[in-house]
C-alpha cells in the first residue's frame, strides 16, 4: 500500500519555481567510525546515500531550486533520509511513501593505495524498486527545465528499467531537457547488460555523462586520447551534448559546437564516496545557463571539495567554489 506524501513532503507548493527534478534510489550508507576495515568494525557512521539526490542537494548549494522524487518506507528510516534531504532545501513533497518494504543499506569501507574502496550493497526489494508510474506526479515533472536520472536505477530491475524508459519518452514528447550520468555499478549489472540497455537509452538523452573508465568498460570505448574517446562516443549515439571525466586530469566535453576540457583541482580525499555526484551538480549548474564550460570548473571543484568531507552530501558554499577555481588556498581561514 502506498501513500503520497504523508510523511516529510514540504507544505510549499515549489512548482513555479523548480528548476531540475531528480529520480532515484537512497539508501543508508555505514562507514567504519574508528578503524580500516568493515571487518574489524564495532561502530558504524550512517550517511544518506543516493546518486540522484546527491546530485539535487548539491543544485540546491549553488542556488538551483530542485527536487527529488523516489519511494520510501514510512518508518525512521525513510523519515531520516527524508529529514536529511530536506534540510539542504531540496523539494521532497512528491516523494511516495509505502507502508511496506524497506530502505536500501550498503556498506563502504575507505580504502588507500594500493587497498581499494568497496561498497557491499544490501538493497534488494526496496520499496523504490516497487515505484510505478501512476504514483509520480507528471504534471510536476512536466514543470521543471531538466530531468536527471543516472544508469543505477535500471539496473534495479525489471521495473525500475521500465520507469527510466517511460521518463525519458515522457521527457522527450515534453521537451524536458534530460541528463543521464552512467554511473555503471559492476554489483548490479554486467558491462554487458549495461551496454545493450544504456545503448538503447542514450540517443534520447540531452547531456550525457561518463567517465573514462564506464566508457571503457561498457561502451568498448579504448581510445588513448580523450577527445577522440569523446567523439567516437558523440558519433555512436549522435548525443548533442556530453561529458567525458577523466579523473585526476578533469574532464573534457562537448556542448554541442565546441569540445571544452577543464582541469582536476588537487585536494585531500577523506572519503571519495559523493564527489562524482558533486561534479554532475556543477555542471548541471552551468549547463542550465548555457554554459557548459563555467560548468565543467565548478563541477571539478565541487568534486575537490566533496572528498574533503564525509558523507556523500556537497557541504561547502558558492565562496568555498569560488576560491577554488580562482586558485585562492588559505590553511586556515579566520
Amino acid at each position: 500500500m502506498t501513500k503520497q506524501n504523508t510523511s516529510g513532503g514540504l507544505e510549499t507548493d515549489y512548482r513555479a519555481k523548480i528548476q531540475v527534478v531528480s529520480i532515484g534510489e537512497t539508501m543508508l550508507r555505514m562507514s567504519p567510525r574508528n578503524v580500516s576495515t568493515l571487518e574489524e568494525a564495532n561502530c558504524l557512521d550512517v550517511y544518506v546515500a543516493g546518486a540522484e539526490s546527491n546530485v539535487a542537494v548539491g543544485l540546491c548549494r549553488m542556488g538551483i531550486a530542485s527536487a527529488w522524487i523516489s519511494k520510501l518506507v514510512d518508518n525512521p528510516l525513510g523519515r531520516s533520509i527524508i529529514s536529511q534531504i530536506r534540510g539542504f532545501g531540496v523539494d521532497t513533497q512528491k516523494v511516495v511513501w509505502s507502508d511496506t518494504g524497506r530502505v536500501g543499506v550498503c556498506f563502504s569501507e575507505v580504502g588507500v593505495p594500493p587497498r581499494p574502496s568497496r561498497v557491499i550493497y544490501d538493497r534488494a526489494d526496496s520499496a523504490f524498486t516497487s515505484l510505478q508510474l501512476d504514483e509520480i506526479d507528471w504534471e510536476y515533472v512536466r514543470r521543471a527545465k531538466l530531468v536527471h536520472l543516472t544508469g543505477i536505477t535500471p539496473a534495479l530491475g525489471c521495473d525500475c528499467r521500465h520507469l527510466t524508459e517511460e521518463t525519458i519518452a515522457f521527457c522527450n514528447a515534453n521537451h524536458l531537457a534530460l541528463s543521464l550520468d552512467v554511473n555503471y555499478r559492476q554489483g548490479l549489472w554486467s558491462p554487458q547488460e549495461a551496454h545493450d540497455c544504456l545503448s538503447q537509452l542514450i540517443p534520447y538523452v540531452s547531456l550525457l555523462i561518463c567517465s573514462i573508465d564506464d566508457a571503457r568498460k561498457v561502451f568498448g570505448i579504448h581510445e588513448a586520447d580523450a577527445k577522440r574517446a569523446l567523439e567516437v562516443l558523440l558519433k555512436r549515439f549522435s548525443m548533442p551534448a556530453a561529458v567525458l571525466t577523466l579523473g585526476a586530469k578533469g574532464a573534457i566535453a562537448f556542448d554541442g559546437e565546441r569540445f571544452l576540457e577543464a582541469p582536476a583541482y588537487p585536494s585531500e580525499a577523506v572519503d571519495r564516496i559523493g564527489r562524482g555526484d558533486s561534479f554532475t551538480a556543477g555542471v548541471l549548474s552551468g549547463y542550465l545557463k548555457g554554459d557548459l564550460n563555467s560548468g565543467l570548473r565548478v563541477g571539478n571543484a565541487m568534486a575537490a571539495l566533496n572528498q574533503t568531507l564525509k558523507g556523500d552530501f556537497f557541504r561547502c558554499s558558492s565562496q568555498d567554489i569560488e576560491r577554488v577555481v580562482g586558485g585562492s588556498y588559505e590553511a586556515l581561514s579566520r
